[in-house]
């Protein structure tokens, strides 16, 4: 039987500046790019938004289609579309001002009957 001689660690010289550098470098880029690509896959597993969307009151429904933008809208049974894609709500509604009413002419004056003068007092 032949025995294996015995290996001992090798010392290894110690680290110049630029090697500890070079090294520190190539950990920083690999841990930016483990990073990056753990951040990509979350962006890639979210679930998918709900494809439409729905809003009630009383007997009127909107439904809007959150991938292509459009609105429709329903009131019982008669449904149109509201917006279509690629259309912009108005920013400003022109919305003119309620009429003013009519100015009511003003009450004719009245004659007021003249008082009689005070009496002078009585001098005593």
């Amino acid at each position: 039987m032949t025995e294996e001689p015995r290996r001992y660690p090798v010392e290894e010289a110690p680290l110049t500046l630029d090697e500890v550098v070079d090294r520190a470098g190539r950990r920083i880029a690999s841990a930016l790019v483990a990073a990056g690509a753990l951040i990509a896959l979350a962006f890639y597993w979210q679930p998918a938004p709900p494809r439409y969307q729905m809003v009630t009151s009383a007997s009127q429904v909107l439904r809007i289609d959150t991938r292509k933008g459009t609105i429709i809208g329903c009131e019982g049974e008669r449904c149109a579309i509201v917006l279509r894609h690629g259309q912009h709500l108005d920013e400003h509604l022109s919305i003119g001002a309620p009429p003013k009413p009519a100015a009511v002419p003003a009450p004719a004056p009245t004659a007021v009957p003249a008082q009689a003068a005070p009496a002078a007092p009585a001098a005593h």
